[in-house]
């Protein structure tokens, strides 16, 4: 190599440098980059920095080391209802959504709801989707009409077949399987589908593809907006059945096809915190890693040391792992017992962006950033946690009890055996003490009737205010 080429690459690789330490600059007198990325359906003992031993994510595991991780995050216990709580601040039940949504249902989340997108859109951001929606069927439910500037992914779960006649096609949209353009609109329904901005791409889409090319998505969509503040919801199909994982990850662990879709989701957080410090972005970009619900433990799921899973408001249905990280805002090696949930992620995020919670309606969620940030002696802002399932208000927990009631009956899981818990036989009421017991095995109501009936009737009074302040779903043509 002649000294003018070499001299001409010495350049090059200096300019990048200095290309790479300005968008720094830039990006630390600017608002914060925010992506959350979500799993469908992993558990809290699917993660070795939350104990797996037979998956490994070095990834989020790093994340955790260089970041926060909590203990006891909870959403709700199936996916519909967590999603609209990340997008409203609210629980899902206040906002209509108490429940899976499927391909019948003619209601989603209501176009009057202000959705965290819509908040960091005013703020300035750019707003993008990549993945699962799952809040309604109809154009006028899509994320397009909730604050997203764009959408690339599935309309809802990967098992959900659609009403072909209520989608458009693009004119390169890819038919497989023996799906024709012809033939689609003569079916009565379709297999899940690949949608780019509310437009069909691909039919049936080709699942196997579904992290790799939401990684890339992510990516493209963080390199073309690196220059302003951007939001990225990156919402995963995995884990959730059928279990798909492309051709590099399809036995790479040790816990079978279940194991391999959690490693490819590993290696997708990598490559987005890689190119991250790429664009000179790291610093300036807050990442959050968590799941909607518990395990299908019927296809190898784990809830770890927690009792039940998917579908139950026992801790292993509702409580999933929550790691984030933000270099030299978040303290490197956080870790919190503090109660927090899904719905304080619009209010956190919003006062981090600059702007203003809704005060014209009951938002549920808390501002976090105290116990994100490491702040010293930071506590949960939430005096209960409180379990919904459906129309239902059958747990809280209180500090570290928690109350459950008798009447609720447990859902029948697809692909998760009846037997998966212990909850599955005659309820009764229970109460727990999780700091010593949060497998929930040895039920104290008989020595402490008095702390069950003072959390029984502080139960029945939230439930009470709930119904006072529920907001309607939206309801399509009306």
């Amino acid at each position: 190599m002649n000294k003018f080429i070499q001299s001409l690459l010495c350049v090059i690789c200096l300019l990048v440098s200095l290309a790479s330490e300005f968008r720094a600059a830039l990006a630390s007198d600017r608002k914060p980059n925010v992506i959350v990325i979500l799993a469908d359906d992993l558990g809290y003992g699917d993660l070795s920095c939350y104990g797996a031993e037979d998956i490994a994510t070095p990834n989020i595991d790093r994340m955790a080391t260089e970041g926060a991780k909590f203990n006891s995050f909870y959403v709700s216990p199936v996916c519909s209802p967590t999603r609209a709580s990340l997008m409203t601040g609210s629980h899902p039940t206040r906002v209509g959504i108490g429940g899976v949504m499927f391909p019948r249902n003619n209601h989603g989340l209501n176009p009057d709801e202000i959705t965290l997108p819509e908040l960091l859109k005013g703020q300035g951001y750019a707003t993008a989707i990549i993945g699962k929606w799952h809040l309604g069927n109809e154009d006028i439910f899509q994320p397009l009409n909730h604050g997203f500037d764009t959408w690339y992914g599935t309309p809802a779960s990967n098992n959900q077949f659609y009403y072909p006649t209520i989608k458009k096609y693009a004119a390169d949209c890819v038919f497989r399987e023996g799906y024709t353009r012809e033939g689609i609109l003569k079916r009565e329904t379709a297999a899940c589908p690949l949608i780019r901005d509310n437009v069909v791409i691909e039919v049936p889409a080709d699942q196997s593809q579904f992290t790799r090319r939401y990684t890339h998505e992510t990516i493209c969509f963080i390199t073309e907006n690196k220059d302003k503040p951007f939001f990225v919801y990156l919402a995963h199909n995995m884990p959730h059945i059928p279990l798909h994982a492309s051709e590099n990850y399809v036995g790479s662990s040790k816990r079978g096809i279940y194991g391999d879709t959690i490693q490819e989701l590993d290696w997708s957080t990598g490559e987005i915190l890689r190119s991250l410090k790429e664009l000179g972005l790291d610093k300036n970009t807050l990442v959050i890693f968590t799941s909607d619900n518990g395990p299908n433990t019927g296809k190898g799921g784990s809830a770890g040391s927690l009792n039940g899973g998917k579908g139950l408001t026992l801790e292993g249905g509702v409580r999933v792992p929550f790691v984030a990280r933000w270099p030299e805002t978040i303290p490197a090696g956080t870790e919190s017992d503090e109660a927090i949930t899904g719905m304080d992620l619009l209010p956190t995020l919003t006062r981090l962006a600059g702007g203003d919670v809704p005060d014209d309606r009951v938002i549920d969620g808390k501002n976090i950033w105290p116990l994100l940030a490491g702040k010293p002696d930071a506590k949960s802002p939430h005096e209960a946690i409180y379990y919904l399932r459906g129309r239902g208000v059958y747990a809280i927990r209180v500090g570290d009890w928690k109350y459950r009631t008798a009447t609720e009956k447990p859902p029948k899981v697809k692909g998760q055996p009846a037997s998966d818990s212990k909850s599955r036989k005659v309820a009764v009421e229970t109460l727990y003490n999780l700091r010593e017991d949060v497998g929930e095995q040895t039920n104290l109501i008989d020595k402490h009737p008095e702390i069950a009936q003072r959390l029984k009737q502080q139960l029945a009074t939230f439930e009470t205010e709930l119904k006072k302040n529920l907001r309607p779903a939206g309801v399509a043509g009306e």
